[in-house]
């Protein structure tokens, strides 16, 4: 029925000390360091102090799940600093045309649309200036739709997006979303006890699924990371198979612990760390590689951790593009290269049924040959 409504919102990284004095309510160890990048980058003043700080976004929470994520509200948001209402059938969208375009400056909602984004950068976090109603009344009423109409749909929208993230569609985890501003296209309604009305009717389901996708954009737009479950692995070793062990581990991404003589015996005690997706196939690969000199490996799950691998790199300069390949040669849309975060990305969704990039580029179709076997 036409876009009725806007929402401005950001992700920023959410420090599991902060979840923490969240979920509690009150300071907790770390919150005073991990607060400090996370009041720059909501826009709060530099004299306020952790304890108002944890008081305002207590106050300004709307949800939390249990992976580390929440989602607020910004004060200027509820005061109806950046809220606006526009008297037209539609928002103004922004297509990123040019500014000096006749049709853009000829839009319905682009001065609201400028001035709830100059809002936005002006106040962050906390309204700035005097606290004087200087609002109109059709930003009046686009305040009185979100608190009434639009708000208790936003606890749906943010569990959706965080349970079926924008890369595996898998939960996503230490996210905040900010909820910054509002648009909501209104028409004149003489006959209602309201003044004026939306111009098109507004449900919870229309609310909630916007606002995953907004997530989900949002999310797209920052520096993503997998988080990857780790096994602790236990397991017997003669000396002689110690090196090809070693090599196995290594070449799955292991990490050893301990490594310790056991008492009346010349086997060795191994423990170590695993990713989970390595796991697959091991204990037959050390057979085969140690001849027999191991045990079978007793795995037990042991912590979450973060694969510090950017999946979506591209090789740029001309020292990366010869270490790592040139994109249209190797046929890989990302590193050009072997990159273990994309490769558990493409798996993942393929075994999923959802849509994989190719993993090979022709470069040139025509010089292709078939070769008959």
């Amino acid at each position: 029925s036409g876009r009725v409504c806007a929402i401005s919102l950001r992700a920023v990284p959410l420090d599991q000390s902060i979840y923490e004095s969240l979920i509690q309510g009150k300071i907790l160890e770390g919150f005073d360091t991990a607060s400090v990048e996370l009041r720059r980058a909501l826009g709060f003043p530099k004299d306020c102090d952790d304890e108002n700080f944890l008081k305002t976004l207590l106050a300004s929470t709307i949800s939390m799940d249990n992976n580390g994520n929440a989602v607020v509200a910004t004060s200027a948001l509820e005061s109806g600093r950046t809220v606006a209402g526009v008297l037209s059938d539609e928002i103004f969208v922004n297509k990123k045309i040019d500014a000096q375009d006749d049709g853009l400056q000829n839009s319905k909602g682009l001065s609201e649309w400028i001035a709830v984004q100059k809002e936005i950068r002006d106040n962050g976090f906390l309204p700035q200036g005097d606290d004087t109603d200087d609002s109109s009344s059709l930003n009046a009423a686009s305040l009185g739709i979100w608190k009434q109409q639009m708000k208790g749909s936003v606890v749906a929208g943010f569990q959706m997006a965080m349970r079926h993230g924008p890369i595996c569609e898998e939960s996503v985890r230490r996210v905040l979303i900010v909820l910054e501003g509002i648009e909501v296209a209104l028409k004149d309604s003489p006959d209602s006890d309201h003044r004026y009305k939306i111009s098109s009717p507004l449900s919870g389901g229309m609310v909630a699924a916007a606002l995953r996708i907004g997530i989900r954009s949002a999310l797209l737009s920052r520096p993503a990371r997998l988080v990857e479950s780790h096994l602790k692995l236990t397991l017997n070793s003669s000396l002689a198979g110690l090196g090809s062990l070693y090599t196995v581990l290594s070449k799955r991404r292991g990490k050893v612990l301990e490594d310790s003589m056991v008492d009346g015996t010349d086997l060795l005690l191994i423990s170590a760390t695993l990713p989970h997706a390595e796991s697959f196939g091991l204990a037959p690969e050390l057979f085969r590689a140690t001849s027999g000199e191991v045990t079978a490996p007793e795995l037990i799950f042991s912590h979450w951790e973060i694969l510090d691998r950017d999946p979506f790199w591209i090789p740029s300069t001309l020292e990366e593009r010869e270490d790592f390949g040139e994109i249209l040669q190797s046929g890989d849309v990302s590193t050009g290269m072997d990159n273990t975060a994309l490769k558990y990305i493409r798996k993942v969704r393929e075994r999923k049924g959802l849509l994989v990039d190719s993993n090979r580029t022709v470069v040139a179709a025509e010089k292709q040959r078939t070769i008959k076997r």
